[in-house]
């Protein structure tokens, strides 16, 4: 019998052929889908507000390095609009009645009439004659602003009285009154005594306290008052 005398049959074998070919070819639909996922980019998975490309987490955490390879990476780095430290400060606290040691001369002798004693603080010290070899202090000296013209120092071979300087009770002028090679510890007070008439002890006289250092000179104005260390003669 003819294809041509029975056309149906002949269509139901074409069919048939073509399907068995698209059964043989066509995935099932579980293979589709992972077909699909394995065909997605991986940047399209990840949350649009972190990178296609992952951080390295080390490098992330450690920040950026200090270009200032003796300085910590997270050390505190000063700005012109920073506050400076707290200045070095020196004031009047009266006549020291159970002390008489020093006088017009250059030595360690009473002249009959208690001491006057001031105290100094040199904190910051460094900070503020810009530190280079040291604050180590060389000398000190003493003046009256304006009338009458008096002074004392330490350093040696000097004409002046002797300033007589005193760190935990124990005295720091040398015989001919040199200091030099003093590092004064820091928020540490330093006495210092001298001898006069009872003008300067009356807190009615402006005196200046200049400290000579390695690094330079830094100079102070003598306060004739402090609230937490003040003693009435």
């Amino acid at each position: 019998m003819s294809a041509k005398r029975h056309p149906f049959r002949a269509w139901l074998r074409s069919s048939a052929l073509a399907g068995g070919l698209l059964a043989v070819a066509a995935p099932a639909p579980g293979q589709i889908a992972d077909k699909f996922i394995e065909e997605v980019p991986t940047y399209q998975n990840v949350p649009h507000n972190l990178p296609r490309e992952p951080l390295n987490v080390h490098e992330d955490v450690r920040g950026e390095l200090s270009p200032d390879p003796p300085r910590r990476s997270h050390s505190f780095v000063g700005r012109d609009d920073q506050q400076d430290p707290s200045p070095p400060f020196v004031y009047l606290v009266g006549r020291e009645i159970g002390r008489d040691l020093a006088s017009p001369t250059r030595s360690f002798v009473g002249d009959g009439i208690p001491d006057t004693w001031l105290r100094m603080n040199a904190r910051n010290l460094g900070f503020y004659i810009g530190r280079g070899g040291g604050f180590y202090i060389m000398a000190m000296i003493l003046r009256v602003k304006g009338q009458p013209s008096r002074r004392w120092d330490t350093l040696p071979n000097s004409s002046y009285p002797l300033l007589q300087v005193i760190h935990n009770g124990q005295r720091l002028n040398k015989a001919d009154g040199n200091i030099a090679g003093f590092n004064p510890p820091r928020h540490e007070v330093i006495d210092l005594f001298i001898g006069d008439d009872g003008t300067l002890a009356a807190r009615h006289t402006p005196m200046e306290l200049t400290v000579v250092t390695l690094d330079g000179e830094y100079r102070m104005e003598v306060g004739l008052f402090n609230m937490w260390d003040n003693k009435i003669d």
